[in-house]
């Protein structure tokens, strides 16, 4: 089962807050696959990348068809 988190219009304290959330409850319940939308902000998806993905050692990847999002997959673990 995939998750998405939407950051649209949120500040960046609250999209890392949301991310973290998310991703930690996410590790508790084991969904497979949650895709953060960061839309074309680079500033807001290398925030999340440093302060929650590299933080707590979460693989991801940036799909070449849409740079605006952001997958963590647990299988890559």
């Amino acid at each position: 089962r995939n998750m998405k988190i939407d950051l649209h219009g949120l500040t960046y304290k609250q999209a890392v807050l949301r991310v973290e959330n998310e991703l930690i409850m996410n590790q508790i319940y084991k969904e497979n696959t949650v895709e953060i939308i960061t839309g074309k902000s680079i500033l807001m998806q290398n925030t999340i990348i440093r302060e929650v993905l590299d933080k707590y050692e979460f693989k991801y990847h940036i799909p070449t068809s849409n740079t605006g999002v952001l997958i963590v997959d647990e299988t890559l673990l």
